[in-house]
This record gives structure tokens, sequence and C-alpha cells, in this order.
């Protein structure tokens, strides 16, 4: 191995410097290590982080003409360039990184790490690798990440444009392959044409791809025809909780009386499969029973009764006294007295006065829910989305945001639910764009999701649940569920907030890999945690699928539309042609 240059001043155990020429001097990123003499040769691998190239002569204090002048007397002045070099460990006979305990000497030499070295850090030794692309500076090392990386959760963090779904899409292609279970929750559709290639064929784990959509009234973004065709997502009103019902609609805690209405119209339903639109209406008798002069109210139920005077007596009665309905009176021919509380029986169809008051407040909630299209009579297919070696692609583009919080929370209870409950015979994958929608940190941010995304954060993978999170706002997502995610996949970032985000929730990131970060090209990335044996700068690799993410060509939408006003325009000359001609032949003819 020739020498590239050579150690000099200071050494530490974590960092070198080192003097080359410009002719030898390695590009800043390059690998290097310090060339050993003796019996025992251990090849310790360091990474150059900075480059200067300054001189003696031509100092920062000199003015222009004192700098010609010494030109034209010296026609040179010869450079000094110095390097940085942060040392990454050695690999022991385990393959293990080990970090060496004593520091070089001034004067060795440091050599161009081979590429056999580089394969055996970041390609050698890891079981079902998953393949992400090449080193930055190395095109012929692949490297590989260990899928036991994931066992920790992976967040996947860049502005946008920077390619995080482009890169997310190779790891779930390979993932998918190895036999994975991975179900995304994909807000812009980025992941719903993983079918095709880009010349439209079938890629060849197509037929391990299922892709649902939501019932909505919106087309999507991409065409149903274009991604292969596509399930319907829909979820069964009637096996919601009240819980449920509550958080999904915003009814909070101290909401007592509502809760207790809607508690109260769950359990009267029982035993039906009943829809939004059933458990609005029976809302709705609840809430006229409060009230004597409501046209559906109890007059409504009981058509027989003749006496409206007796009636009303009855009513307000009750109102005065706050007594207790229950769903038996509301149905009876005539009006009765209150039936006494000592049996349990009856007790337990009583409806309480705070029942019926807070069911006339919580009809506009419940409202809400019988104008969204994904209610039907079949439940979340939560067999097939957990089936082995499938990718399943939840599309939540175009629909409200609420109600995406809803589906992911309540796709991702289902799976919490079975996995602690039953178990789960494999591992599963949940990957969640936009990140900072779902799970949002900071005062007052709020998910219907957040609560069940942090419990996996933190529990999951005790349960064999793990989170992919995806984001380009890395600084609006909750603090700790970041700080979870021990690997991280970082692209370019230029954003002080986000950044500064980084750097809390990243224990292995370094002030000079964090520097880098704005300087880095699409495609590109930094590389941390239990994925990879030291953090490293890949390129990343081709794929095998469409992406659904990419940006719209501009210039091409406007040559479309010049066109198109061009056409038109060609054809109305034609139009006004023919309509000329019309007339003067009708003029020859008279």
């Amino acid at each position: 191995m020739s020498a590239v240059g050579y150690i000099v001043g200071e050494v530490s155990t974590n960092e070198f410097t080192f003097v080359a020429t410009r002719e030898s001097a390695p590009p800043r990123l390059e690998y290097i290590v310090p060339v050993h003499e003796g019996h025992r040769h251990i090849e310790v691998l360091a990474q150059v982080t900075a480059l200067n190239v300054s001189s003696r002569l031509l100092n920062a204090s000199l003015g222009y003409t004192e700098v010609e002048a010494i030109l034209n007397r010296l026609k040179s002045s010869p450079p000094i360039v110095q390097g940085t070099a942060q040392v990454l460990g050695y690999l022991d006979d385990d393959g293990a990184v080990r970090f060496p305990r004593h520091a070089a000497t001034p004067g060795t030499a440091v050599s161009l790490a081979p590429d056999d070295l580089l394969r055996r850090f970041f390609s050698t030794n890891i079981t079902s690798g998953i393949e992400i692309g090449t080193l930055i500076n190395r095109p012929s090392v692949p490297v590989l990440l260990n899928p036991n990386g994931l066992r920790r959760h992976l967040a996947v963090i860049a502005q946008t444009g920077a390619g995080k779904s482009y890169a997310v899409g190779v790891i779930l292609e390979k993932l998918l392959q190895l036999g994975g279970t991975i179900v995304v929750f994909d807000p812009n559709s980025d992941y719903v044409v993983m079918r095709r290639d880009r010349q439209n064929r079938p890629t060849r784990f197509a037929d391990r791809v299922q892709v649902y959509r939501l019932p909505t009234t919106q087309s999507g973004r991409i065409p149903d025809a274009e991604i292969g065709g596509a399930e319907k997502f829909t979820m069964q009103f009637s096996k919601l909780e009240p819980d449920e019902l509550c958080q999904m609609t915003g009814i909070g805690e101290g909401a007592t009386n509502i809760r207790k209405a809607v508690q109260t119209v769950y359990e009267r339903l029982q035993g039906r499969d009943y829809t939004a639109a059933t458990f609005l209406d029976e809302l709705q008798q609840l809430a006229d029973a409060g009230d004597a002069t409501a046209p559906r109210g109890p007059r409504a139920l009981s058509p027989a009764i003749g006496d409206e005077k007796e009636f009303d007596r009855v009513v307000a009665e009750r109102i005065a006294a706050k007594a207790d309905i229950t769903f038996d009176d509301l149905g009876k021919d005539e009006p009765e007295e209150l039936a006494p509380r000592e049996k349990k029986s009856n007790e337990s169809k009583r409806v309480s006065w705070d029942a019926i008051t807070g069911a006339q407040k919580a009809l506009k909630y419940i409202e809400r829910l019988t104008k969204i299209d994904i209610w039907g009579f079949n439940d979340v297919p939560m067999d097939d989305l957990l089936k082995p070696m499938t990718l399943s692609v939840i599309d939540l583009a175009g629909v409200d945001q609420w109600i995406a919080e809803f589906v992911v929370d309540k796709v991702l209870r289902e799976a919490w639910g079975r996995a602690v409950n039953e178990g789960l015979p494999r591992p599963v994958f949940f990957v969640l764009e936009e990140a900072h929608n779902f799970v949002p940190g900071g005062v007052g941010a709020q998910s219907q999701a957040a609560s069940i995304i942090k419990r996996i954060a933190s529990e999951g993978r005790k349960f064999g649940l793990f989170l992919i999170l995806i984001t380009q706002r890395p600084y609006k997502v909750h603090g700790d569920t970041l700080s979870q995610c021990n690997s991280q996949i970082i692209m370019r970032l230029t954003n002080p907030q986000d950044q500064q985000a980084v750097r809390q929730s990243s224990e292995s990131i370094s002030e000079g890999l964090l520097a880098d970060l704005p300087g880095l090209n699409v495609g590109e990335a930094v590389i941390l945690g239990p994925l990879v044996r030291v953090p490293v700068m890949v390129r990343v690799g081709a794929r095998e699928s469409k992406e659904g993410g990419n940006d719209i060509d501009v210039v091409k939408k406007l040559e479309e539309a010049r066109s198109e006003v061009l056409t038109e325009s060609r054809e109305m000359m034609v139009r006004e042609e023919r309509k000329a001609r019309g007339r003067s032949e009708w003029r020859e003819a008279v």
C-alpha cells in the first residue's frame, strides 16, 4: 500500500492529523488506514473529516502587493495540505468493531483503505443483509444493512426532494424479499405502484404487494389501473368501542355526560351489526326523551298517546325531578310513573338523566361519522395485513387528516392487541410516512394515533412490532418517540431546527456528520445506529419498482399546456373558416 500522507502533531485514539501533497491527498470522507510495522498487523480504519490547504509564506495578514511581490520573486509558494481523520476502529476475529487502546505514532504513514477491508466493514458477515447502496467514494463497495438493527426502530429523515421515499422503497423491496411482513401508511401515494417497474412491467414481488384504498368519493392521485387494482379498506362501525368513538370524534375525557350517552347507546345496540346512521338514530331517540317538544321525541315513539296534557305533565315531572328513564319507558303506549329501582334487572336498562342531556350534545359529534365513506360490513383485514412476506400499502392520499389518524390508530391498536394477547409468529414492520402528522411533539400538538405510536415505540420490540418513521420535519415529531429510533437514515437537511432535533435524538451522530447534512446530494445519506457497524455515508442504489412520489416535470407540463392552447387556436381558426366559406357560398347561390 503506497502512502498518501504521514501522521503529524498530537495523536489520540479517536483522531489524528496527517499531511499530504496536493496530488496524494485523499478527498474528504475517504477511508484511510495507518500503516503499522510489526509482527501483528491490525488495520485500523479511519475516515477523512477535514482537509485544509495553507502556506507559510502567504499568510492571511499579507496584502495584495506583498503577495504579488513574493510570487514574482519565488514564482510559487509550496502549499501545506493537512487533513484530519476520525478513527472508526478495527474488526476483531468475530467481526465486531473494536476501538484501539493505543494511539498511532507521529510519522506513521497513512494509505487508502483497501476495498477488501471496506467490504469486511460494510458488507461481510451480515446475515440476510439489506443492500442499500454503495459508499459515496467507493462505488465498488456495497453497503449492507443489518436487519437486526430494525429491532430498535428506524427513522428516515430528510427535507423534501432529498430522496427519502425512494430510499425507503429500496429497503422495503429487499426486506419484503427476505420474508418481511410490512404495513405502509401512505398519505401521499408514494408506494402504491410498487407492483410495477419503470417500464410498467410486473416486479418480481408483484404478487406479494397488496394496495388498500379508502372508499372515498375523491379520486386517487394515481388511478387504480396504473397500480394494478386495489382492495377497499373499510371498517365495521359496530366493532368500534365507546372510547374509540369518543376519541375519533374529539369527545374529551371531561365530557362525562356525552360519554355516558355514547356508552348507553352502545350498550343498547349490542348484538346487532349496526351502521353509523343507526347509532345516530338511537342517540336521537335518547336525546328526544328529554325534550317534550321535539318532533321526533317520545310522542313520535308513542303514537297511541291521546292526552297530550297528561303526556306533557309526566315528562315535566321527570325533567323537574331529573329522574331516570328506561328505554322501555320510551316505547310504552301510555305514560306511566317511573318504575321502582329495587330490581337490578330494571336498573341495568335504566337510562340516567345525565345520559339524556349528554345525548343532546353528542349528536353533533356522531353526525360527523355518518358523513364519511369508510364504514362497511367488513372490518380491518388484520389476517391479510399480517401474512408472511407481504407488503400492504394503505393509501391515505386525499382523505382528511382526522380520518387518516383514525385509520392508523385502528390498525396499530388491532395489531398491538393481537401481539399482546395472542403473540405474533413473525415480526411486523409498520412504515409511517409524514410521521410528524401522526405523532407530533410540542405544546398543544395532538393526534388520535399518537398514543399507540408512542407505546409501540417504547414497548413494541418486546412483541415483534417495529416502526419505520419517515419525516421531513424531525423537530415536529414527538421527541421521546424519535429518540426511540436507534437507527437513523439521514439525508439532506438544511433547517437548523431539524438539525437540532437530530442532534438531540441521535447518540451516534458527530458534529462533523451533522455539518455534512446540508451538503449531501439527492440520494446520498448518512446511516447511523445498529443497522451498520460504524456510521457510514452511502449513495442509495437503484430500486426495482416504480416510485409514486416523483415530483411533476413542470417544464414538460408547461409545454403540454402551450401545445393544448395552440391546438385549440388552430381548431377555432378552422371553424371560423368553415363558417365564412358557408356564408359566401350562400350569397353566390342567391
